[in-house]
């Protein structure tokens, strides 16, 4: 029998011989082939990627049952209604019409102070009718110095006054002489009459010859005071007379805006003195572009707020008013006018301010309590909702107004999640390390 070359081995070596090496090549192929199939794995996957944290893990507090009774939390669903869309543009605060008053010299004269008062600087406050400053009149030559043939009238008509007013003191004279005789006559025919030695008509003709003499004696008085009067005021005044400083007084109540005198200043007439504003209304002006004109409420209230969009401190309404129609054709812009109560916020004109306008189109928005909005150092806003007993996460929301205690939103949770309303500034505080 042939045994493949191993004539001196027992047949029961030779199998077990045989198996070993079967056993030992089949081991060969299976780790030949293991090896194949990873490295075709590790070519499909050259990198591992490790998934990072959301940035919602990084923002969730868990309080304790007394942390979370101290800080008195209070939650809010958030809602959603139909909104008027607004629109934040620029605006500017201008004067009102009629609300800014130019005076003017109304003849030449000399500046000087108030009741010897130094004058006011702008943006000094002054009340309506309060003195602002004096102004003497000048006497001007050609005005009061009268030409030579005006001088020999006047001494012509001076000394024919004089001539008149003579013979009217001879006619007091002579009249005051027949109300003395009268007087006299009546006396006499009176005592006659008591004695029984006269008629009472010589006493009744006595008496009316008196009252004649005393009417007289009158009309000659009156006529002579009269030329009297007429004759000093014909007399020649020196143009170095000294004339009576006339007080320019306030038209209105406001602020000094300006002041175009000086101190012991000349002035002719017409010369501009001061201007004076009353801010306690002013108007806003939006340059709206032509093809949004349109689309705006204007006959709504519009609401001030920052330059940046921010809401103010206080809610400002500004009611909308019939102005003068102004455009811009260079911008392709025209001018709508609001109203605003300026005692409080104390705009300045030409100050800018933003306006947030009412728009024609609604959408429908989610809404929040404006207390619930906190503010990163970034302008970020977010919200904390509530997502576990005592555990809140903080929310980015995208606010698009703010109008009274409510906060529109164009993104933020869900309808009927609960947010934190009292206690989000704590939370805030709490993660970032600024309170406990």
């Amino acid at each position: 029998m042939f045994r493949f070359g191993y004539p001196h081995l027992p047949p029961a070596y030779v199998a077990t011989l045989l198996l070993t090496v079967s056993l030992v090549s089949s081991g060969c192929h299976q780790a030949a082939g293991e090896k194949k199939a990873a490295t075709k794995s590790d070519a499909e996957k050259p990198a591992k990627i490790e998934k990072l944290p959301v940035e919602t893990d990084l923002a969730t507090i868990t309080l304790t049952a007394d942390a979370d009774r101290r800080l008195g939390i209070t939650t809010s669903a958030v809602t959603e209604r139909e909104i008027t869309q607004r629109r934040t543009l620029g605006g500017q605060a201008v004067v009102p019409s009629g609300k800014s008053i130019i005076v003017s010299a109304p003849l030449a004269g000399t500046v000087s102070g108030a009741d010897g008062k130094p004058l006011p600087f702008p943006g000094s406050k002054v009340e309506l009718g309060q003195p602002l400053l004096s102004l003497k009149p000048l006497l001007s030559a050609e005005r009061d110095v009268p030409t030579p043939a005006e001088q020999v009238q006047l001494i012509s008509a001076q000394a024919n006054l004089m001539a008149a007013q003579t013979i009217a003191a001879g006619d007091v004279d002579r009249s005051q002489a027949e109300v003395n005789g009268a007087q006299i006559a009546l006396d006499r025919a009176q005592q006659l009459f008591a004695d029984r030695a006269g008629s009472r008509r010589a006493v009744d003709d006595a008496e009316a010859q008196l009252n004649i003499a005393t009417s007289t004696l009158k009309a000659a008085k009156d006529r002579n005071t009269q030329l009297i009067d007429l004759q000093k005021s014909l007399e020649f005044k020196s143009p170095e007379a000294a004339a009576t400083a006339m007080s320019v007084t306030t038209p209105i109540s406001g602020l000094v805006n300006r002041i175009d005198v000086s101190e012991a200043q000349t002035v002719t007439a017409g010369a501009v003195l001061f201007e004076i504003v009353n801010l306690d209304t002013i108007w806003i002006r939006v340059s709206v572009y032509v093809d949004l004109l349109r689309d705006i409420q204007s006959e709504q209230n519009a609401q001030l707020v920052s330059l940046s969009g921010d809401p103010l401190r206080e809610p400002i309404v500004a009611k909308p008013i019939a102005a003068p129609p102004t455009a811009d054709a260079l911008s392709s812009s025209a001018d709508v006018y609001y109203e605003v109560d300026n005692r409080q916020i104390g705009l300045r004109p030409g100050q800018r301010i933003g306006v947030e306008l009412p728009m024609s189109k609604t959408q429908t928005s989610r809404i929040v309590p404006a207390a619930s909005l906190i503010y990163d150092i970034y302008g970020n806003a977010w919200v904390y909702v509530e997502t576990g007993q005592r555990q809140y996460t903080r929310h980015r929301v995208a606010v698009q107004f703010v109008a009274a205690d409510e906060a529109i939103l164009a993104k933020g949770p869900a309808v009927g999640t609960p947010v934190v309303v009292d206690g989000a500034a704590e939370l805030f505080g709490t993660e970032f390390g600024a309170g406990k």
